[in-house]
């Protein structure tokens, strides 16, 4: 009898836990791209022009000098866009929140909380934050999701930006 109920109870958190996880909604993915603000068009009439680089934190990307268009740079850049990709898992993930901190040498460069919901099955959500006055020193980024105040999901990336003769 002791076996039954210890079976009946497994079972019950077994039950329990894949409820608690079909609807949640995980950090997958964070990468960051520099923003390349020239206008190469020369028009005067556009208020914001520019371009993205690729991905420039996997490893291949040299982030030497970018603010003057050192490195792998295609063109000088002092801002970055920081993209963190949020998975669902269930057909509605209501009211979450993204808590996001950019430090630089113990220096906040953006800290951030915005709350947002991902609605449909297994929908991607990506949250984008910009920022500004980067490429000379290396960036801690940290997000997490935040529901209910509960963390979900945590993911941290380090941006090793550098500059020199």
């Amino acid at each position: 009898m002791q076996n039954f109920k210890f079976t009946l109870l497994l079972i019950a958190l077994i039950i329990f836990a894949q409820s608690e996880s079909l609807g949640q909604s995980t950090i997958t993915n964070i990468e960051a791209k520099l923003f390349y603000n020239e206008n190469k068009t020369g028009s005067e009439s556009e208020n914001v022009s520019g371009t993205f680089s690729p991905n420039i934190d996997n490893g291949e990307f040299s982030l030497w000098n970018t603010i003057i268009g050192g490195g792998s740079a295609e063109g000088y850049s002092n801002q970055t866009i920081v993209i963190v990709e949020v998975t669902s898992k269930g057909e509605s993930n209501q009211k979450q929140t993204m808590q996001f901190s950019a430090i630089s040498r113990k220096k906040i460069v953006l800290r951030e909380e915005r709350t947002f919901s991902c609605i449909g099955n297994t929908a991607k959500y990506k949250l984008l934050f910009l920022l500004n006055n980067t490429g000379c020193d290396e960036i801690k980024i940290k997000a997490n999701l935040v529901k209910d105040g509960k963390i979900l999901s945590s993911k941290n990336k380090i941006i090793r930006f550098r500059c020199g003769e």
